[in-house]
């Protein structure tokens, strides 16, 4: 069941790539889908803000007119952002709340906030981020590394433009986390509807068959048929070239088989995913 679905906020329409409003939109079609409440969270860093670097003698006043100036076009994003996120659950009918912070450490609240939801709902870029000069920027691998080992979990990461999810790839690798992942998802039940395709990379051809046709097997005993894909090349690469040869809308994929914690590291894979990805991603590890 999700009930409860909490809503990453960046700037709308900034510059550089803040998805921000394709978030929303996901998250809102959703909550009409499980009949769901929404919270909507931003948090604005005014103290990086503050920061204009060495001020030559006689340039104070410039200085903090700057300052100012930087805290004034941020709270004015905050703000559309804001209306943009009530406006999209006003016209979905569904519930929402919203949670407006001006802090340090826009992720510990993140954090603290997903432990009373069932799903966090995300930009793959511009998290936190409005488009303002001297604002922090955020990689979207630390980004989900820090959320993750923090455990906000499920995560649904979206792409730069909303899409409807009709098919779904999961990345299947045979481990205990990939395995959960999956496991995840088809339990949710997100989409319930969508084609599912289950993808295994590397050279063990039988050991990856194999894995493929016991996950196979755990998605049909929940009702879901489940296509089977094995590759022998390089997931890092060979992932997204197999999500847009199919035509995927949606990534479903965990962590490296190494654990987060001893390793504070995503994996390779999931990193470059991540990082080079223009569809959105479920995460679960």
């Amino acid at each position: 069941m999700i009930g409860q679905i909490l809503v990453g906020l960046g700037g709308k329409g900034a510059d550089g790539g803040c998805y921000t409003e394709s978030a929303i939109r996901m998250a809102t079609d959703l909550a009409v889908r499980h009949n769901s409440s929404l919270t909507g969270v931003t948090v604005a860093d005014l103290a990086q803000l503050h920061r204009v670097g060495p001020v030559p003698i006689g340039a104070g006043a410039a200085a903090a007119e700057m300052r100012q100036h930087r805290i004034d076009e941020t709270r004015d994003r905050v703000s559309a952002a804001i209306v943009h996120f009530e406006e999209a659950c006003q016209q979905a009918g569904r519930p929402y709340t919203v949670k407006r912070e001006e802090r340090s450490e826009a992720f510990d609240y993140l954090i603290s906030l997903a432990r009373y939801h069932d799903l966090t709902v995300l930009g793959l870029r511009g998290l936190f981020e409005f488009g303002v000069a001297g604002e922090t920027h955020y990689d979207p691998g630390d980004t989900l590394l820090r959320l993750v080992t923090g455990g906000v979990r499920p995560i649904i990461a979206t792409g730069p433009e909303h899409r409807a999810i009709n098919k779904v790839l999961v990345a299947y690798s045979g481990s205990p986390q990939s395995a959960k992942t999956m496991r995840r998802f088809v339990q949710m039940r997100v989409w319930p509807d969508a084609a599912l395709r289950l993808v295994a990379f590397g050279d063990d051809h039988e050991r990856r068959q194999r894995h493929l046709t016991h996950a196979a097997a755990y998605c049909e005993a929940h009702g879901i048929e489940a296509e089977r894909d094995y590759r022998p090349g390089d997931p890092k690469t060979g992932l997204l070239e197999a999500a847009h040869e199919w035509g995927a809308d949606l990534i479903v994929m965990g962590n490296s088989h190494r654990t987060l914690i001893s390793r504070k590291v995503l994996g390779d894979t999931v990193l470059h995913t991540i990082r080079h990805s223009d569809l959105p991603i479920f995460f679960a590890q």
